[in-house]
């Protein structure tokens, strides 16, 4: 394609472009931050950052043709678990137009969003960016990890996957890296254990396209992969629920969509995971209790807890299905004759046999949880790397976007000179701080896969950092918390309990293991956030 390979540059696809008109990239580019990954992470950061630094010149390099990270490689059939109201791009929509919503007689708040509501989404938001000279966005590329420089002032460079061809940037600030925490998701994950070659083994993305209807379906995995494709088989393919197996290695607490009583969302288990000292199954019982917990079996305790969300109808749905709880799959072999199918476990459990057209459906794949070391002890990882390098990790709870918008809005304070940097430096108790190195130590990542109590509660402390550190005053900041829709703080009358939060964390430091500095710094930030002890 020579030099029309810049259809991946300020294009986001051969077919339809995402800028205006269409321009041959250059080969050399000049740029404020470079960004790798456009996937919610990496688009809800640029969004922010462009809204709080007008004149930011910000160039996106993507594996993928068009914008939406791994939304691109989902099931069809997959939606928010969510409200659209809270994910996306903070500047726009993704519930779409309230009126039409009303004379249609449906609730935007109820609104999910599709997998091609998200990708129009995400299009729209790129397009608008490129069209007023804010971003340039180059899809079908690679950028090169290995050839990072080493000081701010080096050239980056990636590679696009059409030709070949190497484009370098000249990058004035950061490199903001999008993809370190990118979720795995099954299409792309081969199963993590031997299946012998005849064995029909699909994805979710196969489902909606097959035409074959095998007599019965395993669906491996019970994440939210796994309840999406048991749904699916049911209410679209028509499938019988005694021809569905569900395989369950351990049983899991699951969101109740639509809760019975007033929720502020994920904050309800930190919150809650606090008062039982770190009691996983108290905490557990006592969110189901509330009616804001549900499990597959009452009789069963569920072990794990990996944020998904259903409501009543899809868990009716579940229940319907054949469950096996026999651990992990170790293989999926040929019987004797190639007339039978075995499901082998662990040397703990005998092996399941099926017929010899059954189908397996791969679901196994972690998401978010996958297995990076930020997800398990996040004191060793760093987000404000250095003065030349951002990466992208969750700092709060959910809702998704928030914590990389949050994130671009720390940076923006840094370069406009409006984030409190004297009260960063009075926490870390080193008046000799670099600003970069002021926020480096005080923000980590959020240990999702943690049951350690001082790694569940982390979303706290880092939702009170950013309120005390974002801008000299606390109030400017939930501010514009309340104006972004990615926030629950933008909910009228909705009340975090932050505020209460942090005090009881001081109030059981002993539980925490705080240590004496830790405990200076909770101190200062309840002193700093007085005036929000409200909220």
């Amino acid at each position: 394609m020579g030099a029309t390979t810049s259809l991946c540059g300020l294009l986001g696809s051969r077919r339809e472009p995402l800028g205006g008109d269409a321009v041959a990239p250059e080969r050399e580019i000049c740029c404020d931050y470079l960004v790798v990954g456009a996937g919610a992470s990496s688009l809800a950061f640029v969004d922010t950052l462009v809204e709080e630094m007008p004149s930011v010149r910000v160039c996106i390099v993507e594996k993928r043709e068009a914008p939406g990270g791994h939304w691109n490689d989902a099931y069809d059939f997959v939606r928010l678990h969510q409200p659209s109201l809270f994910y996306g791009l903070p500047s726009r929509q993704l519930e779409g137009n309230w009126l039409l919503s009303f004379l249609k007689f449906q609730k935007p708040w109820f609104h999910r969003a599709t997998k091609q509501e998200i990708l129009r989404h995400y299009r729209a938001g790129v397009r608008s960016w490129s069209r007023a000279g804010r971003a340039q966005f180059y899809g079908n590329c690679e950028y090169d990890f290995a050839r990072t420089p080493k000081s701010a002032d080096g050239t980056h460079y990636f590679t696009s996957l059409d030709t070949g061809e190497e484009y370098s940037v000249k990058v004035s600030k950061k490199l903001v890296n999008g993809v370190e925490y990118e979720p795995l998701i099954p299409s792309k994950c081969p199963l993590p254990f031997p299946v012998d070659k005849e064995v029909t083994v699909l994805t979710p993305n196969d489902l909606p396209a097959t035409r074959k209807r095998h007599p019965h379906y395993v669906v491996l995995g019970c994440g939210k992969t796994g309840m999406d494709t048991v749904i699916y088989l049911q209410r679209k393919l028509g499938v019988d629920p005694k021809d569905i197996t569900l395989l369950v290695p351990n049983d899991v607490w699951i969101y109740d969509r639509y809760p019975r009583v007033p929720s502020r969302g994920p904050w309800d288990f930190v919150h809650k995971y606090l008062e039982c000292d770190g009691d996983f199954p108290r905490t557990c019982l006592a969110m189901e209790a509330q009616g804001l917990f549900l499990r597959f079996d009452e009789t069963r305790m569920p072990t794990v807890l990996r944020h998904p969300i259903i409501d009543k109808k899809e868990l009716a749905l579940l229940r319907r299905v054949n469950m096996v709880r026999r651990g992990r799959v170790s293989s999926i072999k040929l019987g004797v004759g190639k007339r039978s199918i075995l499901l082998k476990f662990g040397s703990d459990y005998l092996p399941m046999t099926f017929r010899e057209n059954t189908a397996f459906v791969n679901c196994c794949s972690p998401g978010p949880f996958n297995g990076h070391r930020a997800s398990l002890n996040s004191e060793d990882v760093d987000i404000f790397d250095s003065k030349s390098l951002i990466t992208l990790y969750i700092i709060f709870t959910p809702p998704a976007s928030l914590p990389s918008s949050a994130i671009a809005f720390l940076e923006a304070g840094l370069q406009k000179g409006t984030i409190d940097l004297e009260f960063g430096r009075d926490l870390l108790e080193d008046s000799s701080l670099e600003p970069t190195e002021v926020l480096r130590r005080l923000f980590h990542p959020w240990p999702i896969m943690s049951k350690n109590l001082k790694g569940v509660v982390n979303p706290i402390l880092n939702m009170a950092l950013f309120l005390a550190l974002a801008h000299r005053d606390c109030r400017e900041v939930l501010r514009w918390l309340r104006s972004s829709r990615l926030s629950l703080f933008s909910m009228p009358m909705y009340k975090s309990g932050l505020w209460d939060a942090v005090n009881m964390m001081l109030e059981k430091k002993g539980n925490l293991g705080l240590t004496d500095k830790e405990e200076r710094i909770l101190r200062k930030l309840v002193a700093k956030l007085e005036p929000l002890r409200a909220v």
